[in-house]
């Protein structure tokens, strides 16, 4: 086990304190946001989608961003009396997220497929997951048939691992 000092103990608890100043801020905003939206402001739906998109290219915080925005606009739902469900982004529109088990992809309360899920490309922007997938299938399928073609152990060793992980 890790030793830590206090000094470092300390330091961990003000990121903390930081983050979860800044998760509330973010609450704040998208709680801001949605209600314009709901109240008929379409300039309020670029900030939520941008906000959206951008946290989509960290999983871990888009898993945070999924939560805000699912607890917001259900409660945003319940305050105004709206009969819908709560909602996310998709394709870089605001929508409503879709019931587990069925056809679209969200997932109301909890972990989806990852609808409107992106990734950093090799530029630097942001693009569906579904684009990287593709990508990454075509270049496991290169690596396999150099695997197969391959003579060399350690070649084919090292292949098979890279692969192995990759998927």
């Amino acid at each position: 086990m890790a030793t830590l000092t206090i000094k470092q103990a300390k330091d961990l608890g003000q990121e903390m304190v930081l983050g979860t100043a800044i998760k509330a801020k973010v609450t704040t905003v998208v709680q801001m946001l949605y209600m314009a939206h709901c109240g008929g402001d379409i300039k309020a739906d670029k900030p939520l989608i941008a906000l959206w998109e951008q946290c989509a290219t960290d999983k871990p915080t888009l898993a945070v961003i999924r939560s805000i925005f699912n607890r917001v606009t259900k409660a945003v739902h319940k305050e105004l009396d709206i009969d819908k469900p709560a909602m996310c982004v998709k394709d870089s529109k605001l929508v409503e997220v879709q019931k587990r088990g069925g056809d679209g992809g969200g997932a109301e309360g909890g972990e989806g497929t990852g609808e409107g899920e992106h990734v950093m490309n090799d530029k630097g922007e942001a693009v569906p997951a579904k684009e990287q997938t593709k990508e990454l299938m075509a270049h496991l399928k290169v690596l396999a048939e150099l695997h197969d073609k391959s003579n060399d152990v350690a070649v084919r060793s090292a292949l098979k691992f890279a692969i192995a992980n990759l998927v």
